[in-house]
């Protein structure tokens, strides 16, 4: 997927967003090793809650239309 412009920009989201098996949220910061290596502190959380999750993914996937747009690949 694309990330849409909103007023004339990329929308950026720089949270990461990891639901598993509908019951547990990740939510970080973290990127790959190198924001270690560059002085960054990363932060996360997972919490263990069904109806939190199932309602982030809720607004997650019905945010979906209005920032990203569908590429498709030949």
């Amino acid at each position: 997927m694309n990330t849409k412009q909103f007023d004339g920009a990329d929308v950026r989201n720089h949270a990461k967003f990891l639901a598993i098996d509908h019951r547990f949220l990740l939510v970080t910061s973290a990127n790959y090793s190198w924001s270690a290596e560059h002085g960054n502190v990363e932060f996360g959380v997972l919490i263990d809650d069904r109806n939190l999750t199932e309602a982030v993914e809720r607004e997650l996937r019905d945010a979906e239309p209005l920032l990203y747009e569908r590429v498709f690949f030949t």
